[in-house]
């Protein structure tokens, strides 16, 4: 079956072809680790904004705890007036009396919120 051709490959042609290949391959190569990277990089930089939004929530929620208890407790010295004992101050008939009550109620809920305020900025819970 030999007609006397034999078929001999160009092998420097097909690893001219392959190197070339070979570096477009490599280029994409990179490009996409360069891609991964830019990635991972931004995926970092939503998780820093997500954790810094967390922290800010959780801040709010101090504050409003805060808030909430001291506002329970006015709410308890008026549910206490609400009621329907007899004690030595509904005798009482001057009103200072009753703008005193508020007023000292309202006084120490606000300081009472303003030592909480300061104590959290001090010991770093909000900032």
């Amino acid at each position: 079956m030999d007609h006397g051709v034999e078929f001999l490959p160009k092998i420097d042609e097909l690893e001219s072809l392959l190197e070339v290949y070979f570096v477009q391959i490599d280029g994409t190569l990179n490009k996409l680790s360069t891609l991964r990277e830019y990635v991972d990089d931004t995926e970092d930089y939503i998780n820093i904004m997500l954790d810094d939004k967390q922290n800010q929530l959780l801040q709010m929620g101090v504050v409003l705890s805060t808030v909430t208890l001291l506002v329970t407790g006015a709410v308890v010295v008026t549910a206490i007036f609400g009621m329907n004992i007899h004690i030595t101050l509904y005798r009482i008939t001057d009103l200072n009396v009753f703008w005193e009550a508020v007023g000292g109620t309202l006084a120490s809920v606000a300081t009472l919120f303003l030592g909480a305020m300061l104590y959290y900025w001090k010991n770093g819970i909000l900032r």
